[in-house]
């Protein structure tokens, strides 16, 4: 069936291909003997015989050479190399046969057929190709809602983005213009596309031409660049879009996409050593909790990476198990990795894991983590960010891993809601069991994770593809945000470097003001935030506050090795104390009244200030 819709499909080319053979020995022929009377009346007889056996050759070694597997209208300079090629050995085979049959055809029939054939064969391929274009301006022409575009980048990127949108008359997006900072293309049109100079004319052009839309069509473009078209487009009130990245391979597989917020963080990116978490994960059997999550996967991917010798990812998501599974088989193999279905709050279950596989390092990344819903789900996020930590460690000293490292966040600092409430417990006890085991135990605190599951970048570019309005709790609302990248190496950079007992942060600049982000956002998209779109002013969520921290007041901060990551000392705590004040608040959480759980989660966290 598949063989018969290919067949279907070349079969119009296929049958121009003979009517071009058949016109090429007419042709050839007539050429030869211009009149009747010098006309041998063997070639008269021959003729039928000719037409056959050539077009039969022909259909074989378009075949074989691929003539027929392009797609007309987007016939290009391979095609036609390709079809002149095919058209040499076809004449060559066909003298050939001539000669073995001994024929004596004029050779100079055969320069004449050639050259007819080849022209009419190119020209048909041509014909529908340039039809395909006029048909496409042509429903630019008059359609309503095309939008002009300005190329930025007239390299290969660029230059397949113009001729993609040109053929495509359905994309409603017209390429008007490029601009590329190589001066010695500046002047000159691709495609029929003038290149009108480079980056310091961007604001000139996109007024003068009246572009609707920047496509930045250069994979490497450094963060520099991504931001002076954005500013740009941003004062034209231009959408600004990208074509391809760094890691893109095959450009016929690249979609035109909107400009990553990561590109665009409002600080220079944090690049960790290498060398020291090589030396850390390489040759280790490394457990992650929580593997199917947005951080617990990455650390994944990383260690992996990395060369650890064996990777269990140990998770309550199925679902997530089972994608995570795939994308690693299909990046690193399926012998390095193992998923195994399980909950922290099953000691059994951990117990079990650990004692199969022996791991030496364990990321605990497993936690209840949104907010709100910790709020609505108090006791929950107590079971889960507490005692499942609990569960997980004692199990780790149990099994003898040499590293522990906890997944925290700055919502421990001060807590206002029930989840860094008990993520601030979490880092206590990591803090204690390190004083009390040969594990050495270590936290991490990050801020926000771009494009974690939850997070607000991809739940604002959701508000704008539906018209909005965008949804801000606070004006001046701020937030530390990093890259789920960089989060992981910091993680694994503070592995390598935790001794015990401590909490790495990372120094995250300066923070960012959410408003801020979501007009930022609406920008790249075209839209002027307040006049194209709306933004939404909500209110503070239950267990929010405006500004988060990276350390309490009593922390004493070490710098390390790298000048970005600091080192919160531990506080001195009564070790029995919090153990029984712990047990208290495991008895707190079956009773139906959730007071006396919050009483104790106080007691435990003094700088806890929850709004009830």
């Amino acid at each position: 069936m598949k063989f018969l819709k290919a067949l279907a499909r070349r079969m119009p080319l296929m049958l121009w291909d003979i009517i071009c053979v058949a016109l090429s020995v007419v042709v050839s022929i007539r050429l030869r003997f211009p009149t009747q009377a010098n006309l041998p009346p063997r070639y008269i007889a021959l003729l039928p015989t000719y037409i056959i056996v050539f077009s039969v050759i022909v259909l074989l070694v378009n075949s074989l050479i691929g003539c027929y597997n392009g797609i007309l209208k987007h016939v290009g300079l391979n095609d036609i190399l390709r079809q002149l090629i095919s058209s040499v050995l076809c004449v060559g085979l066909f003298y050939t046969a001539d000669r073995v049959f001994a024929l004596g055809t004029d050779y100079t029939i055969f320069i004449i057929m050639w050259a007819f054939m080849y022209l009419l064969m190119i020209s048909g391929r041509g014909i529908v190709k340039a039809g395909s274009v006029l048909r496409a301006r042509l429903l630019r022409a008059t359609g309503d809602e095309n939008r002009r575009v300005l190329i930025f980048g007239a390299g290969e990127a660029g230059v397949y983005l113009a001729s993609k949108l040109i053929r495509h008359a359905e994309s409603q997006l017209e390429p008007v213009a490029f601009i590329d900072d190589n001066q010695s293309i500046q002047g000159k049109r691709i495609h029929g596309i003038k290149v009108l100079g480079g980056r310091e004319r961007l604001d000139e052009v996109i007024k003068k031409h009246h572009i609707d839309e920047v496509i930045v069509a250069i994979p490497t473009a450094p963060r520099e660049l991504l931001q002076f078209v954005v500013d740009v487009c941003k004062e034209n009130r231009c959408r600004v879009r990208r074509f391809g990245t760094i890691d893109d391979m095959d450009l016929k597989k690249v979609q035109v996409s909107n400009i990553n917020f990561e590109d665009l963080l409002h600080r220079d990116r944090v690049d960790l050593g290498t060398q020291t978490v090589t030396d850390f994960i390489k040759g280790k059997t490394v457990m992650v909790t929580g593997g199917a999550g947005s951080i617990g996967s990455e650390i994944c991917r990383q260690v992996l990476a990395f060369g650890c010798e064996k990777l269990i990812i140990f998770d309550f998501n199925e679902n997530g198990l089972f994608f995570i599974d795939n994308e690693l088989k299909e990046k690193f193999g399926a012998e390095r990795h193992v998923t195994t279905l399980g909950s922290i709050r099953d000691r059994a279950r951990l117990r079990q894991v650990m004692t199969e596989y022996k791991p030496e390092i364990v990321f605990h990344a497993a936690a209840h983590k949104h907010v709100p819903m910790m709020e609505i789900n108090p006791r929950e996020a107590v079971k889960n960010n507490v005692f499942g930590t609990i569960n997980t460690a004692q199990v780790a000293i149990e099994c003898g891993v040499s590293k522990f490292i906890l997944i925290s966040t700055d919502k421990a600092v001060n807590p206002t809601n029930i989840m860094g409430a008990t993520k601030r417990i979490a880092e206590l006890i990591i803090q204690m069991m390190d004083t009390l085991s040969d594990t050495d135990f270590a936290a991490v605190r990050f801020g926000n994770v771009l494009g974690s599951n939850g997070s607000v970048v991809p739940f604002f570019q959701k508000q704008i593809n539906e018209g909005g309005p965008i949804t801000v709790t606070h004006k001046d609302m701020r937030r530390y945000f990093m890259t789920r990248p960089e989060a992981v190496q910091l993680v694994l950079d503070a592995g390598a470097m935790a001794d015990g007992g401590e909490i790495f942060v990372l120094d995250m600049g300066q923070p960012v003001r959410i408003y801020d982000l979501a007009c930022d956002l609406a920008r790249l998209s075209g839209l002027e935030p307040g006049i194209d779109i709306e933004i939404k002013f909500t209110g503070l969520r239950p267990g929010e506050k405006m500004f988060e921290e990276i350390s309490l007041r009593d922390e004493e901060v070490d710098r390390t090795r790298n000048e970005k990551i600091v080192i919160m000392k531990p506080i001195d705590n009564d070790s029995t104390a919090l153990s029984q004040k712990i047990k208290h608040l495991e008895s707190t959480i079956s009773a139906d009244d959730t007071h006396d759980m919050f009483a104790c989660v106080k007691e435990i966290v003094p700088t806890f200030n929850h709004k009830m």
